[in-house]
Formats: structure tokens, sequence, C-alpha cells
């Protein structure tokens, strides 16, 4: 007996699943505060030079504020900016050492020197948006301020090697051991993490948390799908998404209401400490595991609790001892695979161009989300609306890939995305410009989340995991460039949005040499995956007509699932 068969004897989609399936979601929300906690932990706001730092303004009748606009006046060169606004030079200052404050005072007006000298007292920075970050702790400005870039970039990386690691961990080990380690692990780092004394010991911390979290991450999807019937799992999916969108709104609150960034990051780690808690006690290990690894009399404890709480009268002689091991794919099979692949021109060509699809949707994907703080509008709003168009993006990509198909889809998101990109620059600074950045959120969201089932669709079964893991691995890389492509907002602010819709567009037109899978069997072998390309054209294809396959246990698919730790964001 199947698996999946069993899984509706106990019931697919019960009372014990939508609890469980409610505690597993929580460490997707929890994971997004972690993601972008930067966006306000690294929050970038004006600096300039320090200078006569250890003077006392109270003995010269000035408050405090006088104070610091006196020494800004006199010793900051002033600089017109590409708006053609004046503002004050952040990195240099005239030379003013040696001069008495008490009689630059009565020289305001003129400049002190004309010499200008590097920062060398410090810097003051302007706090009232973000009156704590890293960037004020660890003076990462100037010279250093690509390092914030940086951070998050390695924390990204972190995500990559994570997914990796307990990947292949809750394969061997099993999922729920693998998410309890990750979860203490993490959690341990991430506290440890708001002491840290410097910059370095900040990333190395940070680097480290993301690697355990992703374990969580991955570990938790997985499991969430694995005890859920056949026909439930699309919507587990889409749950583990809206957890993830929602996350967005509780992180700009959260920053909103603790402008601190060592006790936001305290804070926005406490809840996997009850979450460690339910998991010990109410989540099980998987069944389905249970039994790849010739454990049925546990998986059979574990299914007849499930039936018990879904309130589902078992069979007398209901045994788990029957119930068949999923196929899984040998090395040897799998290497057999890919030499087919290499041998052949039409999939390997279609396997790289998705490769670079993937990297190019990721990469624009979190180069937007990152960037909502220079948008001209209070940070914590943009940030808001910029998680919070994800929810329509998601519920509205599965109809509309459905009735105009993938390509189709796919195409129009990542134009649109990329023409909304393109226009952002030449927006006025302000809510205007905000939500026409979010329309290029919103459809390169859709885009995503389309060309992901795309790929599912047209890899034969031979490759499918394998595949999805490939591309999903190539993903990360494009969230860990974002980051870097962002320091190009030094050289010219607009410059990244502009070459996120640039590459948007450039990707657009590669997935027309795709071919249009709706309607249409999913590939067994690779012969049968290169035969979707044998009616392929540069346009768009007409209605597919159902046309069976030689293998037995195929079928039209409509939304195929793909685990999260194969998903991005």
């Amino acid at each position: 007996m199947e698996f999946d068969s069993v899984l509706k004897e106990v019931g697919e989609f019960g009372r014990y699943q939508k609890i469980r399936l409610t505690m597993l979601g929580f460490p997707a929300l929890i994971g997004v505060l972690h993601l972008f906690l930067q966006v306000f932990a690294a929050g970038k706001s004006n600096h300039w030079c320090q200078s006569w730092q250890s003077e006392d303004c109270g003995v010269l009748n000035l408050t405090q504020v006088q104070c610091e606009n006196f020494k800004r006046e006199i010793s900051i060169p002033v600089t017109v900016g590409e708006d053609n606004e004046t503002s004050f030079e952040q990195c240099k200052k005239f030379n003013v050492t040696g001069v008495d404050f008490e009689t630059a005072i009565g020289i305001v007006g003129e400049n002190v020197s004309q010499k200008t000298i590097p920062c060398d007292e410090g810097w003051v920075h302007d706090q009232s948006m973000f009156p704590s970050t890293i960037i004020i702790d660890f003076q990462l400005v100037c010279e250093k301020s690509y390092l914030p870039n940086i951070a998050q970039s390695i924390y990204f990386a972190g995500k990559l090697l994570g997914v990796l690691v307990f990947g292949i961990a809750g394969d061997m080990f099993g999922r729920r051991k693998v998410q309890l380690f990750s979860y203490v692990c993490g959690s341990l780092l991430a506290f440890a993490s708001t002491f840290s004394l410097n910059f370095w010991m900040y990333v190395v911390l940070r680097f480290l948390t993301s690697v355990f979290f992703s374990g969580v991450g991955i570990n938790c999807f997985v499991l969430a799908n694995e005890l859920v019937g056949p026909s439930r799992r699309v919507l587990a999916g889409n749950v583990f998404w809206i957890y993830f969108s929602v996350g967005y709104g509780v992180l700009a609150g959260l920053a909103k209401l603790i402008p601190n960034w060592r006790i936001l990051q305290f804070v926005v780690t406490l809840p996997y400490i009850p979450l460690l808690v339910l998991t010990y006690f109410f989540i099980p290990e998987s069944p389905r595991w249970l039994v790849n690894q010739g454990r049925s009399d546990e998986a059979e404890k574990v299914m007849r609790k499930i039936a018990k709480e879904n309130e589902m009268t078992l069979r007398e002689d209901f045994t788990m001892k029957n119930c068949t091991k999923d196929e899984i794919q040998n090395s040897s099979t799998l290497k057999e695979s890919f030499l087919e692949v290499i041998r052949n021109r039409v999939i390997l060509l279609m396997m790289l161009n998705m490769t670079l699809n993937w990297v190019v949707q990721a990469f624009v994907y979190y180069g937007l989300s990152l960037s909502t703080s220079s948008l001209g509008i209070d940070p914590y709003i943009s940030f808001l609306i910029s998680g919070a168009i994800e929810i329509p993006a998601y519920s509205s990509c599965i109809f509309v890939a459905e009735w105009f198909g993938r390509k189709k889809t796919t195409f129009f998101t990542l134009i649109l995305s990329g023409i909304a990109c393109s226009f952002t620059p030449f927006v006025p600074y302000g809510i205007l410009r905000a939500l026409v950045a979010s329309l290029g959120k919103f459809f390169i969201t859709m885009s995503f989340s389309v060309v992901i089932s795309w790929a599912v669709e047209l890899l034969p079964t031979s490759l499918r995991t394998s595949g999805i893991s490939i591309f999903s691995m190539s993903s990360r890389i494009g969230s860990v460039l974002a980051p870097v492509i962002l320091l190009l907002e030094d050289t010219w602010s607009s410059l990244p949005v502009l070459f996120f819709g640039f590459m948007s567009i450039v990707i657009a037109f590669l997935c027309l040499l795709f071919p249009e899978t709706k309607g249409k069997f999913l590939p067994s072998t690779v012969r049968e995956a290169e035969g979707l390309h044998s009616d392929r054209n540069l346009a768009f294809d007409a209605e597919p007509e159902e046309v069976p396959t030689d293998h037995g246990d195929g079928g039209k698919l409509k939304t195929p699932h793909v685990p999260e730790s194969q998903k991005q964001p």
C-alpha cells in the first residue's frame, strides 16, 4: 500500500494537520524577521564629521541642538546632490584642528579653513529615523559604507549552505531531530549576535544563525507536506507563502516600536523558544520518513494518533508494515540521467536557461526587497507595502497561469516588472515612487512563483528532484549578489533599480525559448522532455492538445508543488 493511500484513510487534512500546519508555518514568519532584519538594523541616515567633540556647549549658553548646528555649519563643506539640493559633506571636513571653538563661533557664516581633510574625530549621525544601527555602533560609513551590504550577502550565503547541509541531514536523521537541533543552535547564535563587540563578530554570528535557521525552515516545510494528503499539498505550500508575506508587516511594526537594533534582534529571536517547546511536545517525526527508514511500528503510532484526532475510524487490520517505501533515485540512475542530459543539447540548453532564470529572478526579487528605504517615504511604510503586495501576487498567479499559460504569464509579468523598475527613477520621491516600485515587486513575485512550477513541468521524472535542487541552489546565488549590486546607489541612487529592470526584460525574452506546458503530461524520460520542445516557437504556443505519452503514470499537472527549500524567497 502506498503511503498517500494511508493518509487518505486517516484523513488528508483534518484537525490534526490543520493544527500542525499552523505550528509549522510560524518559523517561516519568524524567518522573515531575521532575513530582512538588516533593512532596519543597518538603516542609512545622514552623517558628518565630528569636530570639537570635547567642547562643553553649556558654558557658551547654547542648547545641544544649537551647538551641533554651529559645529556642522562651521566645519563641514556643503555639496550639491543629483537632485540639485544642498547637503553637508559626509566624509570630509574643513581643517579646524587647533582652532578654538569659542573663536570659531564668532565667525560663523565664514569658513574657518578652505582646506578639507578626512574625518579624524569620528562622525555625528542623524538618529531621528534610525536611533541605533550597526552603522552607528561600528562606524560603517565612508570607506566602510559597503560593509553592511557585504554582511547581508554573507547572511544569504549562510542560507545557501544551510539548505544544502540540513536538507541532507533531514533525510538522514529525520525532520524533527534536525529541526530541534537547528532551533537550539540557531537561537543561541542569534541571541549571541545581540552582544556583538565589532562588525566581524556580528557578521560571523549572523552567518551561522542563517545556516541553522535554514535547517528549521526546510525541515518544517518538508514535514508539513509529508503530514498532509496529496490533494492538500498545494494548500500547505501556499500557507507558508502567506506566513512569509505577513512577516514583512510584523517586522516593520516591531522595527518601528523597537528602534534599537540589538533589542530588536533579541526580540525577533524570542519566538523560537516557544516554537522549540511546541515542536518537542506536539510535532511528530514524519511518518513517511519513518516508513522509508523501515520503522513502520513508529509510523503506525503516528498515523493512529492522526486518525484519532481527525475522528477517523480505522479498519481492524490497519497496519503500516505493508506500506511501500518511496522510490528513491540511486546514484547510478542519477548519473546516467545527467549523462543523457549532457548528450542532449536541447535539454542541456533548457536547464542552463532555467538556471539563469532562477538566478536573475531571485536577484531582482531580493534587490527590490532590500531597497525599500530609498523610495522617499517612511522606510517602515515602504517595507510594509513591499510585503503586502506579495499576498495578491501569490494568490493571483495560480489562476493567471492556468488561464493564460506559463509562457504568456511569465513573459508579461517579467516585462511589466522591468517597465515598472525602469520608470521608478523618473517618478518623484514619495508615495507615487513607492507604488511604482511596488508594482515591480508585485510582478517579479508573480513571475518567480509561476516559473518554479514551470520548471517542474519541463523536467523529466528522472531529473525532477535533482534539477529543481540545482535551480534552487543557483537562485541563492542571485540573493547573494543583490546586496552587492545595491552598492551602486553610491554612484547613482537609481542605478540598481534600472539594472533590475533591464535584467527582468532580458530574462523575459529568454523565457520565450521554453515550450508551453499548460495541459501537457509530465515527461517521465529525457526523450519525452525533449519532445515538449518539438513544437516550440519563439512566439506564444497555441493551446496544447492532450497527447498521450509512452508512460502509464503521467497526468495533467495543474499547479505542481515544490518544496519550500527549493523555492525562492
